[in-house]
């Protein structure tokens, strides 16, 4: 059997192929989604207005709901909680612990707890390119400039100063949720980088960027 998944985004759709094992497709933007014949299609959207276009290109897709994904959720309800995120947690939490911490690197940068498969809550901010974009343009005199890692302890020009800069903003953050929270809950949960930029943060816990099209197949 062959399983597409498809993890729509803000900005682009990550797919994957499923046989036997799964096979990372790449990186497309919402107007180049592969098309391929498959037995089975599954979507994690959080784009609504791409749904329609799925659709017509896979009428047997099936956009899996907040709802369908068996992770309990702490005081806040379900359905109210982004399926990415709990894709995410519930791949996690199946794959390597009970207790873990997962950071999804995007168009947004996601930090979720889960204790005991439970979702207890997280944050969202802006993510690292979505950072370099918004400064380059707001400020007149930055230039547009790519993500890339960077091994400094103080910027000395304009790429260190930005690029490092905000690398260095998300690794104290999460670091700070992840001590907090562990004293919080007296647990020591394991951290999962997932992502599109995950790459510029895996240093902080395991790297898992197909985290998301795992968890679909779990679903099967």
């Amino acid at each position: 059997m062959k399983v597409l998944t498809l993890d729509v985004g803000n900005t682009s759709t990550d797919a994957c192929l499923f046989e036997k094992e799964l096979t990372y497709l790449g990186k497309f933007n919402h107007e180049s989604i592969p098309i391929l014949e498959v037995d089975e299609v599954l979507v994690s959207s959080v784009k609504p207005s791409l749904n329609t276009r799925i659709k017509n290109i896979y009428p047997q897709a099936r956009f899996i709901q907040p709802e369908e994904v068996p992770i309990k959720t702490h005081i806040v309800q379900k359905e109210k909680v982004g399926v990415d995120r709990l894709l995410n947690l519930y791949g996690a939490t199946r794959i390597y612990e009970k207790d873990v911490v997962v950071v999804s690197a995007g168009t947004a940068l996601v930090i979720d707890l889960a204790i005991d498969v439970c979702f207890m809550g997280g944050f969202i901010t802006l993510g690292l390119g979505s950072g370099v974009e918004c400064l380059h343009q707001r400020a007149e005199l930055i230039p547009h400039l790519a993500l890339k890692e960077l091994e400094v302890d103080i910027g000395t020009n304009t790429e260190e100063a930005i690029i490092g800069g905000l690398v260095k903003q998300a690794v104290y953050f999460i670091k700070g949720c992840v001590a907090n929270w562990s004293k919080i809950y007296r647990t020591n949960p394991k951290v999962i980088i997932t992502g599109g930029d995950g790459w510029l943060l895996k240093s902080l816990g395991h790297y898992d960027p197909l985290l998301s099209h795992k968890a679909m197949i779990l679903l099967l």
